[in-house]
């Protein structure tokens, strides 16, 4: 599959995740999209849990998920090739921005329905470690980083159908934090798929 970002761009990318935590590029164009998003909908999904933690650290959301789609499908294709590509922008830059061999292990899928209210300010696992990729495959919202869970320095990283968002995980260019972060504002259905590489798979 071809993508619209070369190797620089996504190089570019790359290097910006070391001070600002997220970025977007394009990366399918919107020939590519409908297989792929036909390829998501006949997943079998779960609703996902309302609300995870408590107190003042309570994350809501509102989307069904996909945990580890079978394979082999389109989906685990696209991030077979995802992995090379990333992997080729990394190779060569000096100091190296991930340590060892570069690689999602981690696939699911969002759906997020009309109206959801996506997902409240939350931080990924620190057991993802890295890098983590969302491929939008349709649908809207906003979706923002920040500092810190109050909100300082919040950013909207915008994306559409067809975009790749990238944010740094601990292990990125030496550093063990990640941005919190949050999605809103969704009018029409929207899939996602997440990308990451788990420590602790299984």
């Amino acid at each position: 599959m071809a993508f619209i970002s070369d190797t620089h761009h996504a190089r570019d990318a790359l290097l910006s995740l070391v001070t600002e935590g997220a970025t977007s590029l394009p990366l399918l164009a919107s020939e590519a999209l409908p297989s792929l998003l036909a390829a998501a909908q006949i997943l079998s999904y779960r609703v996902g849990r309302r609300e995870i933690g408590s107190g003042k650290q309570v994350v809501r959301q509102d989307f069904d998920i996909c945990m580890a789609p079978p394979k082999p499908n389109l989906l685990w294709d696209l991030a077979t090739e995802l992995e090379e590509h990333l992997a080729q922008a990394l190779d060569g830059l000096r100091p190296p921005l991930l340590s060892g061999r570069f690689g999602f292990n981690d696939l699911v899928v969002q759906r997020y329905h009309p109206d959801s209210f996506g997902i409240t300010m939350h931080r990924d696992h620190v057991r993802y470690t890295g890098l983590v990729a969302l491929i939008q495959l349709s649908g809207d919202g906003q979706f923002f980083v920040s500092n810190t869970r109050s909100g300082s320095g919040e950013r909207e990283i915008c994306s559409r159908p067809g975009d790749l968002l990238l944010m740094r995980a601990p292990g990125f260019a030496g550093r063990k934090d990640r941005p919190f972060h949050y999605l809103s504002n969704i009018v029409t259905e929207r899939y996602n798929i997440g990308l990451r590489h788990d420590t602790k798979p299984g």
